[in-house]
């Protein structure tokens, strides 16, 4: 594990030893950890048979949903950053993506792409992950070590798996934070059903 990201490596297996505990939840559908974990195993396929490789930028755009942080855990194990964006019209960041992805059931999975294909050997765990996130006005806020001190310091409540709300969008650094430290922690994301424009002050709620 040692050259090998620790939150990469943490996530897998977190969501792979979760079963049948809830991962997800939204109005009346959920996820368990394990399908949880078969839907990342699912769009890491995908994305390696795009030819996502090493390096190259991907935007991201869906809104709250689980296949949102699914996808950008998928191009980070293919070792790419990752650019959230609000929607597909959104392009202030000023940032050329070498592919575009919507976890949106209304749209294709793959909106944009360089239409090359994988190597046929797989890409070794990526040492470390960077997520861009815009916000002010188009400035993008990196964020990298951030995950891996995440994947250090967050274990399981002493009191079994929380609740834990998701209000602000998976697009902003907050709401991003939140998603990864629930699901590390492996507690339930329950998901709002709208994120609001602008981020509250109290992005979490814990219930129960």
């Amino acid at each position: 594990m040692g050259d090998s990201s620790l939150f990469l490596t943490r996530i897998l297996d977190v969501l792979c030893e979760g079963g049948e505990k809830i991962a997800f939840a939204h109005r009346s559908r959920s996820m368990s950890y394990r399908e949880t974990f078969d839907t990342l195993r699912r769009l890491h396929t995908t994305l390696k048979n795009e030819g996502i490789a090493p390096g190259e930028t991907v935007a991201i755009t869906g809104g709250n949903m689980p296949e949102t942080i699914l996808l950008q855990i998928a191009a980070q194990l293919r070792g790419a950053r990752v650019l959230h964006r609000e929607d597909l019209a959104c392009e202030a960041d000023g940032v050329e993506a070498d592919h575009v992805l919507s976890s949106d059931p209304d749209c294709p999975l793959l909106v944009a792409g360089r239409g090359t294909k994988a190597a046929e050997e797989d890409i070794v765990m990526p040492r470390r992950v960077e997520t861009l996130f815009p916000v002010d006005g188009g400035k993008l806020v990196s964020c990298s070590e951030e995950y891996e001190e995440m994947a250090r310091t967050v274990e399981p409540h002493p009191d079994g798996p929380q609740r834990v709300l998701l209000i602000a969008p998976m697009s902003h650094p907050i709401g991003n934070r939140i998603t990864v430290k629930a699901l590390l922690a492996g507690d339930t994301v329950v998901l709002h059903e709208r994120a609001p424009e602008t981020v509250p002050t109290a992005a979490s709620t814990p219930q129960g």
